[in-house]
């Protein structure tokens, strides 16, 4: 019978001399060779490649909520009362006083354009943004400063509590006495602006030749009241608000897009883009200037 140590130390020698993998040293990338199979086995059950192999996993974390029974429910509810009792309670008379003013002031604000800003909707017509409204002259007098020589300054009734100051160009081409009396058309919603001095709260639209040399009036029908804006033949602008305020010298004013596209016809009617100004009681005319520019 062989000796059993002899036996065991000849296993020991065989085995040192086999060129055994170290398994925690990963130097080389040997999944999917035959090594893999003996000495790195593919992610076995209940591990993943973090827990085995020590890589990252591509799962993204999601909190997740258990949902509340009926008994942690009732209890959130109730804690919820007793808070706004609470608060309530806290405000006092003060606080409610003070909720009350801004009720009232949310109400009373409703409706309301803020100021100082273009409030025309997006999809208000060019036209409609521009407030033009029959205006009625019933005072012409001179301009304050007696140096100027070109200038009428009018008291013109466009529907309001009180006539309107305006100052117009027109001293060369209109006697006071043809001036006063007439019914006008009037630019109503321009910035104001000084003229030598005197502030001028609107224009009167007018029509021209090239050269400058003859001005008229643009005259709504003489029975057309104060006040009435001007629409087109096929635009009723008192469905849509104007602009409050446009500064025609502003680089991207609605005015620089307006005035181009306004001019007599043919007929001598004053026209939009091609368009009659109109009001309830007829067209908008002036006495000889046909195909002239309006402005």
């Amino acid at each position: 019978m062989a000796d059993p140590i002899k036996i065991i130390d000849s296993l020991i020698k065989d085995v040192k001399n086999v060129d055994i993998p170290n398994p925690g040293a990963r130097t080389v990338n040997t999944r999917g060779t035959d090594l893999d199979i003996c000495w790195f086995p593919k992610c076995p059950p209940g591990h993943t490649d973090y827990t085995w192999w020590g890589e990252e996993e591509d799962y993204e974390i999601v909190n997740v909520v258990e949902p509340k029974s009926s008994t942690a429910k009732a209890n959130s509810n109730a804690e919820g009362k007793a808070k706004a009792k609470g608060k309530a309670k806290g405000k006092g008379k003060d606080g409610e006083a003070k909720e009350r003013q801004n009720s009232k002031k949310q109400k009373q604000n409703q409706g309301k354009r803020p100021k100082g800003k273009n409030n025309a909707a997006s999809d208000t017509p060019l036209f409609a943004r521009v407030d033009l409204r029959v205006g009625h002259v019933e005072k012409v007098f001179e301009h304050p400063n007696p140096d100027v020589k070109k200038l009428w300054c009018e008291q013109i009734n466009v529907g309001e509590d009180k006539p309107r100051l305006i100052a117009s160009g027109l001293r060369n081409f209109y006697s006071k006495e043809e001036f006063q009396g007439k019914n006008i058309i009037v630019v109503c919603n321009l910035k104001p602006s000084k003229l030598v001095g005197f502030v001028s709260n609107g224009m009167v639209l007018c029509a021209s030749n090239s050269d400058h040399t003859k001005v008229e009036l643009v005259e709504p029908p003489p029975n057309a009241k104060p006040g009435t804006r001007i629409s087109l033949q096929n635009l009723d602008v008192n469905e849509f608000e104007p602009d409050e305020k446009i500064n025609p010298r502003k680089k991207n004013s609605v005015w620089l897009q307006f005035a181009p596209k306004m001019a007599t016809n043919g007929e001598k009617l004053a026209t939009f883009d091609g368009v009659k100004l109109v009001t309830p009681e007829g067209d908008c005319t002036v006495p000889t200037l046909a195909n002239c520019i309006v402005k």
